[in-house]
């Protein structure tokens, strides 16, 4: 279950939410150990906007890498908001599942309350009462679900191209994870197809590199000459089902003014397709660490991305 990075979050932001309102939790993890000795650890905070509502949180579904459930009404997981605040952690979460990683739905009812989700990296910061202090990111609580074609709008690139390559030849760089939630009885295929973009620059004399290649025709401002098919994958997600994977990119790119060199790759696009109209979620968990032989001390900085609405068209590249 050491996947890259969980959905590494920090950063505590408010978010008013209504009742009857569902809270979704896109990624929870319970001290799971990540990449760089990373260890994640999540905290939930519900805050009451009025100190004399009786608050109640239900779970609603699990979602989970091999398939989760949806919580019988009568006999849902419950908490009730007795003082100001119900504070939550990733064993709380996934209470009842022999997981560490996963996704769930709640729903707030009987008054309003301030939201405040994150997971946090402790390797280089400490735990007091369960709360974690360290390096990690902020977990959106609200939004609607996506129905139909999306996008992610930004993943990281790296100074390497790919930014695979074994060894790393520059210590900056991004891990990309990309994480989606089925909270539906059936499941779902979602696609995703790429579109790198960045600087105009140059690749330096005298690198080496064996893998795949993408040459660029540019003339002005017109858009380059891309032979072959963009890159992409096809994700199956079960029913209520959680998967989060590591996406890097498998071509090197030249220059051109739309796709970028060797050392500037600026980031990417992915646009998503699932197979049907069901509701789903999707995001990027993009983190930011320096190589361990930099010198530089270690650290994960990560950045949680939610999946937008609507389809970006990548480059024609027939």
């Amino acid at each position: 279950m050491v996947k890259a990075a969980v959905a590494m979050f920090v950063v505590s932001v408010c978010s008013i939410v209504c009742a009857q309102q569902t809270i979704v939790l896109p990624a929870v993890s319970d001290n799971v150990h990540g990449v760089n000795g990373s260890i994640w650890a999540t905290e939930v905070q519900i805050i009451k906007m009025d100190p004399d509502d009786e608050v109640t949180v239900r779970r609603l579904w699990v979602c989970l890498e091999g398939g989760g459930f949806a919580e019988d009404p009568g006999d849902a997981l419950t908490w009730d908001v007795t003082g100001r605040i119900l504070q939550l952690f990733g064993a709380d979460l996934l209470a009842g599942t022999d997981a560490s990683l996963g996704a769930v739905g709640l729903v707030v009812e009987g008054g309003e309350v301030i939201t405040n989700a994150r997971v946090a990296d402790v390797s280089n910061g400490t735990t007091w009462g369960g709360t974690p202090f360290g390096q990690g990111q902020l977990i959106p609580t609200e939004g609607e679900a996506l129905v139909g074609p999306a996008h992610i709008p930004w993943l990281g690139g790296c100074l390497n191209s790919p930014c695979n390559v074994v060894p790393r030849e520059r210590w900056n760089y991004y891990r990309n994870n990309i994480g989606f939630v089925n909270p539906n009885p059936e499941p779902l295929i979602v696609s995703g197809v790429v579109t790198a973009f960045g600087n105009n620059v140059s690749i330096e004399s005298g690198d080496d590199y064996s893998g795949p290649s993408v040459e660029l025709t540019v003339t002005g401002n017109s858009p380059p000459d891309l032979p072959g098919p963009p890159e992409a994958f096809s994700k199956v997600v079960p029913p209520f089902g959680w998967t989060q994977f590591s996406w890097r990119s498998e071509a090197r790119y030249g220059t051109g003014y739309w796709l970028v060199g060797r050392l500037a790759n600026v980031g990417f696009l992915i646009g998503l397709t699932p197979d049907s109209d069901l509701p789903y979620y999707a995001y990027a968990s993009v983190v930011f660490a320096p190589d361990s032989e930099s010198g530089i001390p270690p650290f994960n900085d990560p950045l949680f991305i939610p999946a937008r609405p609507g389809f970006v068209v990548p480059f024609d590249w027939e």
